[in-house]
């Protein structure tokens, strides 16, 4: 029984921190909180599309083991 909860809670955080940053979290200009669902489609997007974030952040390009060996 234990050991099922123990694998539930990092979901379950995990759950609730995107809930948090979608949904509670004040927004900054110009995305404000009538822009709702674009956050929900960026995060989606983000989740299902990582290989068109690259250009943006080069470092998604190497795996963490040859980015301390650069």
């Amino acid at each position: 029984m234990h050991l099922i909860l123990g694998l539930l809670v990092l979901p379950a955080l995990l759950g609730t921190l995107l809930i948090f940053h979608v949904f509670v979290r004040s927004k900054q200009a110009p995305a404000d909180a009538s822009n709702r669902i674009n956050h929900i489609r960026l995060v989606w997007f983000a989740l299902t599309r990582e290989d068109l974030f690259v250009g943006v952040f080069p470092w998604l390009k190497y795996d963490e083991y040859e980015n301390v060996n650069k």
